[in-house]
């Protein structure tokens, strides 16, 4: 049996040196990360390290292979190899990023996203690992999930209050009826309302609604003396959960409006970011708010998309557990609270990875 050790840059760059030099017939017995080189543990460099193997019968075909490319070298500039247009197109993507194997080609467009492209390289040689070692496209899904799991943080607070920020649009007040119905019919519990975006009217008449519905006492406060006297007359509530005004993101004066309005000593401050917005517009969100105290993140409108990616890449971003997820218009039954399994598998299945 003929066993060849090959250290590269990236694990596509590893693979093509195992076909180049035993041919499509080697087996992948075992691959890891390394680092090479440096001094005194430092510089160092990271490698991919893998082992391949080639049985004795296929050693001849791999050896006839290799003698026919030096018997018939690459042509020169003065006889161009004739390249089809579609063919040129294909060497191009080759050339920028290393291209997987047939079965994984729904992968290459995952690996695209902007909200993975800091761990693009990293969950790219994941995937290829495990399916070299399983020569199954369920190992590579595997791997994949296992990684988001581990990665994905999913916690629940439990503060007294639980404030709400976000921009405009995201569902906040939806969410906070949610919560409420939730934390009453499911859990038990006495809830209590109060809303400061009193810049929409329509917001706090939509509010009061569910209130009424809830039979819940809800607080209209307009400025800080009135949002700590409401939480006074809340005092016998359970769980008391605040309505934040939404403004435009871009908007640098609106989060510096809050940290003047509010005490967040106490309270679970959440952030919430719609799925459907652009990853793009999702970071520049966060970092509006990321001064200030988030204990965690809510992602709504789960049902009006095909990406929960962002969940994932965010996650990496922010190193910020998510607290609920939304999947639709109905309260409080479109209100999730997934554990990482759960939520990796939903990443999973949106992707249409398995």
């Amino acid at each position: 049996m003929m066993v060849k050790k090959i250290v590269a840059d990236t694990m596509g760059e590893a693979m093509e040196r195992v076909k180049r030099e035993l041919g499509e017939d080697a087996v992948i017995l075992n691959t890891r990360n390394i680092k090479v080189g440096g001094l005194f543990g430092f510089f160092q460099q990271k490698k991919v390290e893998l082992v391949a193997t080639l049985e004795e019968n296929k050693k001849e075909q791999a050896a006839t292979l290799v003698s026919k490319t030096t018997e018939n070298p690459v042509r020169t500039v003065q006889e161009p190899a004739r390249i089809r247009p579609d063919e040129q197109e294909a060497k191009v993507v080759m050339t920028t990023m290393p291209r997987l194997p047939e079965p994984l080609i729904a992968y290459e467009q995952l690996l695209l996203e902007p909200s993975v492209s800091s761990m693009a390289e990293e969950l790219s040689e994941l995937i290829l690992s495990s399916y070299y070692r399983t020569n199954d496209t369920a190992g590579a899904v595997e791997a994949l999930r296992s990684r988001i799991v581990r990665d994905l943080k999913v916690e629940t607070p439990e503060s007294r209050f639980i404030m709400l920020v976000g921009p405009t649009g995201v569902g906040k007040t939806t969410t906070i009826a949610k919560l409420a119905a939730d934390y009453q019919l499911n859990k038990g519990m006495k809830v209590g309302l109060i809303t400061t975006d009193t810049y929409r009217i329509a917001a706090v008449e939509q509010l009061r609604t569910y209130a009424e519905i809830l039979s819940l006492p809800l607080e209209v406060a307009y400025d800080a003396a009135e949002f700590e006297a409401a939480k006074v007359r809340l005092q016998d509530c359970d769980v008391i959960l605040v309505d934040t005004a939404g403004r435009n993101f871009r908007d640098a004066g609106y989060v510096r409006q809050l940290e003047r309005r509010h005490d967040f000593s106490d309270t679970s401050l959440l952030l919430v970011l719609s799925l459907t917005a652009k990853f793009k517009d999702i970071e520049k969100i966060f970092a509006q708010f990321r001064h200030l105290p988030l204990a965690g993140l809510i992602y709504t409108k789960a049902d009006e998309t095909s990406d929960l990616l962002t969940i994932f890449g965010m996650t990496d971003k922010t190193d910020l557990p998510v607290a609920w997820l939304t999947t639709g218009q109905e309260v409080p039954e479109d209100l999730c609270q997934p554990d990482a399994e759960r939520l990796a598998s939903m990443i999973i299945e949106k992707e249409g990875l398995r």
